[in-house]
């Protein structure tokens, strides 16, 4: 294998840059660095601590209840409040928490659905058993109504 031919490496020298704010003056002396005006930074602190952001406290509790949604009426409520805090998100830019008004909105579709989905699945298997009852029993009107007053409750 042959060696690589020595590579020339050129010495690099740094130099002083001047930063943009400073000027030289022809006589040799620098002007006064330039710097934000005190005014500024206050109007700016000022505007921030006057508007701060927060987070929507409906989106929060929307949240927590659609969490707890499997119970029916949590879900319910986290549903409206969380439609409300997005509605107030639109029209008061200060307030953020717009991801937890989603999450409360979508969770709570989720367990309204399945709970209704749940119930029409108990309600057609209780009217079935109560007809299961009626062909083993010939007709019993004390297993009917117990059947009828279960399928009431739930």
């Amino acid at each position: 294998m042959r060696n690589p031919e020595p590579v020339e490496v050129e010495e690099i020298v740094e130099t002083e840059t001047e930063s943009p704010d400073v000027e030289k003056s022809t006589n040799g002396e620098q002007p006064p660095l330039i710097e934000e005006s005190a005014g500024d930074s206050e109007t700016a602190s000022a505007a921030e601590s006057t508007h701060p952001e927060r987070v929507s406290a409906l989106a929060v509790i929307s949240a927590g209840c659609s969490s707890l949604g499997f119970l029916g009426v949590t879900s319910l409520l986290g549903l409206g409040l969380g439609i409300i805090a997005l509605r107030q998100m639109t029209v008061n830019p200060q307030l953020t928490g717009r991801h937890l008004a989603i999450f409360g909105v979508c969770l709570s579709v989720f367990w309204l659905c399945l709970l209704i989905a749940l119930g029409g699945v108990l309600g057609v298997g209780l009217s079935l058993l109560n007809a299961l009852f009626n062909a083993i029993f010939g007709g019993d009107e004390t297993v009917a109504l117990l059947i009828n007053h279960c399928s009431r409750i739930c």
